[in-house]
């Protein structure tokens, strides 16, 4: 989902949001300037910079809560370093961090972030057998398993991406509520200008996590936010869009975190593999 760019000279800045998978890079001079950036109006962070502090705030706007976590890491900047997991409430305003620099110096900071929704995780049971995301009749080759050395690691350990025809159809894993979603993008491809460019799906389970199905074609959803589905139900086309060097669906399970990074995925085990 969404990677905006601004180009600058001193201060030096960037954000992963996971789930989501966004990217957000940016540089700007350390002068007074006030700047917001947002993924489609949904996730908002608003820098304030002048020549010695810079101050960072998110705006959710999804209508419930997130949980997100940040590290920081600054030149010759007080605090030198930070590390935070937060909870910013459905529709509020939190304060990320805050720094100024030191005296007589050149200073730059980059800060880096996961979000996800921060629903009550009652804990996933090891032993529950998910549907495959697509007709079992089919059998589509795992391109990258769990642990895949190019973006299954850390909070994503757990993910799998399955490769798909375009235009394959995408059935829910689970039964759940549609809680997000994201249709409009026709970006894609293995640049950096495409990462958080992806069509997804976000459907909350009854234990508090949420499954992701990245990666669908344009106006490729046919489920709405706020609809109960079941195990086996249409809810969308495969595609390509977001980072991505072939057509494939992302698919994990994940909850989240109150300390370190704001998720974790789980493993998941299939019925009809």
């Amino acid at each position: 989902m969404i990677s905006p760019k601004i180009t600058g000279r001193i201060i030096s800045q960037g954000i992963i949001l996971f789930c989501f998978l966004f990217l957000l890079t940016s540089i700007a001079q350390a002068t007074e300037n006030n700047r917001t950036e947002c993924f489609k109006q949904v996730l908002c962070y608003t820098t304030a910079e002048d020549d010695r502090s810079a101050r960072l705030a998110l705006q959710n706007n999804f209508p419930f809560p997130i949980r997100i976590s940040l590290e920081l890491t600054g030149h010759n900047t007080e605090p030198a370093a930070a590390a935070i997991n937060l909870a910013v409430p459905a529709l509020g305003t939190q304060a990320l961090f805050s720094l100024k620099a030191k005296r007589g110096t050149t200073w730059r900071y980059r800060w880096t972030s996961e979000v996800h929704p921060d629903l009550p995780f009652k804990g996933h049971d090891p032993d529950l057998l998910y549907d495959l995301p697509f007709a079992s009749q089919h059998v589509f080759p795992v391109i990258q398993p769990p642990g895949g050395r190019l973006s299954h690691f850390g909070p994503q350990k757990w993910a799998i991406d399955w490769a798909l025809p375009e235009g394959t159809e995408i059935l829910a894993a689970r039964e759940g509520r549609v809680i997000a979603l994201r249709e409009n993008s026709d970006q894609g491809g293995p640049t950096e200008s495409t990462k958080g460019e992806e069509n997804f799906i976000w459907i909350a389970h009854s234990d508090g996590t949420v499954g992701n199905y990245l990666h669908l074609r344009q106006a490729g959803v046919v489920v709405s936010v706020g609809d109960e589905v079941q195990r086996g139900q249409l809810i969308g086309y495969s595609g390509n869009t977001g980072f991505s060097t072939a057509p494939h669906l992302h698919f994990h399970v994940s909850s989240a975190r109150k300390t370190g990074p704001a998720f974790q995925s789980h493993p998941v085990h299939f019925k009809n593999p």
